[in-house]
Protein backbone atom coordinates (compact mmCIF):
# COMPACT_ATOMS: atom_id res chain seq x y z
CA UNK A 1 0.00 0.00 0.00
CA UNK A 2 1.09 3.58 -1.10
CA UNK A 3 1.90 5.85 2.26
CA UNK A 4 -0.36 8.91 1.78
CA UNK A 5 0.48 11.92 -0.55
CA UNK A 6 -0.78 14.43 1.64
CA UNK A 7 1.64 14.44 5.02
CA UNK A 8 4.58 14.41 2.33
CA UNK A 9 3.09 17.62 0.20
CA UNK A 10 2.74 18.63 3.76
CA UNK A 11 6.19 18.28 4.66
CA UNK A 12 7.53 20.08 1.31
CA UNK A 13 5.36 23.28 2.10
CA UNK A 14 7.05 23.39 5.19
CA UNK A 15 10.14 22.75 3.50
CA UNK A 16 9.54 25.74 1.18
CA UNK A 17 8.34 27.86 4.28
CA UNK A 18 11.53 27.65 6.16
CA UNK A 19 13.69 28.60 3.21
CA UNK A 20 12.02 31.30 1.98
CA UNK A 21 12.56 32.29 5.78
CA UNK A 22 15.79 31.58 5.29
CA UNK A 23 16.38 33.50 2.31
CA UNK A 24 13.96 36.42 4.58
CA UNK A 25 16.67 36.66 6.90
CA UNK A 26 19.81 36.72 4.55
CA UNK A 27 17.88 39.42 2.64
CA UNK A 28 17.99 41.22 6.10
CA UNK A 29 21.20 40.43 7.35
CA UNK A 30 22.50 41.80 3.75
CA UNK A 31 20.34 45.12 4.13
CA UNK A 32 21.51 45.65 7.92
CA UNK A 33 25.28 46.65 5.92
CA UNK A 34 23.56 49.44 3.89
CA UNK A 35 23.86 52.62 5.52
CA UNK A 36 20.80 54.16 6.49
CA UNK A 37 21.33 57.57 5.30
CA UNK A 38 18.87 59.35 6.46
CA UNK A 39 20.05 58.90 10.15
CA UNK A 40 24.01 59.30 9.03
CA UNK A 41 22.63 62.84 8.21
CA UNK A 42 21.39 63.71 11.85
CA UNK A 43 24.52 62.42 13.32
CA UNK A 44 26.89 63.82 11.09
CA UNK A 45 30.59 62.37 11.61
CA UNK A 46 29.00 59.43 13.44
CA UNK A 47 28.96 55.57 12.92
CA UNK A 48 26.20 53.69 13.03
CA UNK A 49 26.58 50.08 14.76
CA UNK A 50 24.70 47.55 13.25
CA UNK A 51 21.23 47.04 13.84
CA UNK A 52 21.58 43.66 15.19
CA UNK A 53 17.94 43.83 17.24
CA UNK A 54 15.82 45.68 14.26
CA UNK A 55 17.11 42.64 12.18
CA UNK A 56 16.25 40.15 14.80
CA UNK A 57 12.92 42.02 15.07
CA UNK A 58 12.31 41.34 11.41
CA UNK A 59 13.60 38.29 11.35
CA UNK A 60 10.94 37.12 14.02
CA UNK A 61 7.92 38.97 12.02
CA UNK A 62 8.82 38.15 8.79
CA UNK A 63 8.96 34.37 9.95
CA UNK A 64 4.92 34.75 11.93
CA UNK A 65 3.77 36.11 8.70
CA UNK A 66 5.08 33.36 6.64
CA UNK A 67 3.46 31.22 9.46
CA UNK A 68 0.00 32.87 9.40
CA UNK A 69 -0.44 32.89 5.50
CA UNK A 70 0.77 29.32 5.65
CA UNK A 71 -1.63 28.62 8.35
CA UNK A 72 -4.14 30.04 6.75
CA UNK A 73 -3.81 28.90 3.10
CA UNK A 74 -3.26 25.42 3.74
CA UNK A 75 -2.57 23.85 0.48
CA UNK A 76 -1.97 20.72 1.50
CA UNK A 77 -5.85 20.70 2.48
CA UNK A 78 -8.07 20.08 -0.78
CA UNK A 79 -11.51 22.07 -1.03
CA UNK A 80 -11.87 25.90 -1.62
CA UNK A 81 -8.07 26.42 -1.63
CA UNK A 82 -9.37 29.76 -3.54
CA UNK A 83 -11.18 31.08 -0.52
CA UNK A 84 -8.55 30.46 1.76
CA UNK A 85 -6.45 31.84 -0.88
CA UNK A 86 -8.65 35.45 -0.84
CA UNK A 87 -8.56 35.22 2.84
CA UNK A 88 -4.95 35.37 3.22
CA UNK A 89 -4.97 37.97 0.27
CA UNK A 90 -6.94 40.25 1.93
CA UNK A 91 -5.29 39.99 5.11
CA UNK A 92 -2.09 40.69 3.43
CA UNK A 93 -3.13 43.27 1.99
CA UNK A 94 -4.55 44.95 5.42
CA UNK A 95 -1.12 44.43 7.19
CA UNK A 96 0.77 45.75 3.99
CA UNK A 97 -0.61 48.93 3.74
CA UNK A 98 0.14 50.61 7.16
CA UNK A 99 4.19 49.20 6.22
CA UNK A 100 3.99 51.22 3.18
CA UNK A 101 2.26 54.38 4.70
CA UNK A 102 5.40 54.17 7.17
CA UNK A 103 8.04 53.67 4.15
CA UNK A 104 9.34 57.47 4.13
CA UNK A 105 12.12 57.75 6.48
CA UNK A 106 12.54 53.89 6.81
CA UNK A 107 15.81 52.03 7.59
CA UNK A 108 17.08 49.49 4.84
CA UNK A 109 16.14 46.46 7.31
CA UNK A 110 13.00 47.87 7.36
CA UNK A 111 12.77 48.54 3.51
CA UNK A 112 13.69 45.13 2.82
CA UNK A 113 10.81 43.91 4.98
CA UNK A 114 8.63 45.59 3.42
CA UNK A 115 10.11 44.20 -0.05
CA UNK A 116 9.68 40.98 1.10
CA UNK A 117 6.47 41.15 2.43
CA UNK A 118 5.22 42.46 -1.27
CA UNK A 119 6.99 39.89 -2.61
CA UNK A 120 4.55 37.51 -0.02
CA UNK A 121 1.40 39.57 -1.08
CA UNK A 122 2.47 38.47 -5.14
CA UNK A 123 2.97 35.03 -4.55
CA UNK A 124 -0.15 34.73 -2.85
CA UNK A 125 -2.06 36.78 -5.65
CA UNK A 126 -0.21 34.43 -8.29
CA UNK A 127 -1.31 31.83 -6.04
CA UNK A 128 -4.90 32.55 -6.12
CA UNK A 129 -5.16 33.13 -9.76
CA UNK A 130 -3.45 29.93 -10.73
CA UNK A 131 -5.87 28.05 -8.92
CA UNK A 132 -9.04 30.23 -9.65
CA UNK A 133 -8.22 29.69 -13.27
CA UNK A 134 -7.46 25.90 -12.57
CA UNK A 135 -11.27 25.53 -11.11
CA UNK A 136 -12.73 27.48 -13.86
CA UNK A 137 -11.29 25.13 -16.42
CA UNK A 138 -12.50 22.52 -14.36
CA UNK A 139 -16.04 23.46 -14.33
CA UNK A 140 -16.05 24.52 -17.41
CA UNK A 141 -14.71 21.07 -18.86
CA UNK A 142 -17.18 19.36 -16.63
CA UNK A 143 -14.25 17.52 -15.20
CA UNK A 144 -14.76 16.49 -11.34
CA UNK A 145 -11.68 15.33 -9.89
CA UNK A 146 -12.19 12.06 -7.27
CA UNK A 147 -11.49 12.47 -3.47
CA UNK A 148 -10.16 9.61 -1.54
CA UNK A 149 -11.59 8.92 1.31
CA UNK A 150 -9.30 9.29 4.34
Amino acid sequence: MNPPTRPRFARLCWSLVALAWLAVIAALINAGFTPDYWMLRHFEGATLPYPTGAVIQFAVLAGAELLVTVLIVRPWKPGRVWLRLLIALVLLLAWSFPWLAAALHQAPVQGMHLLCLLLLDLAVLLALCVVSLASAWRALTGKQTRRAHP
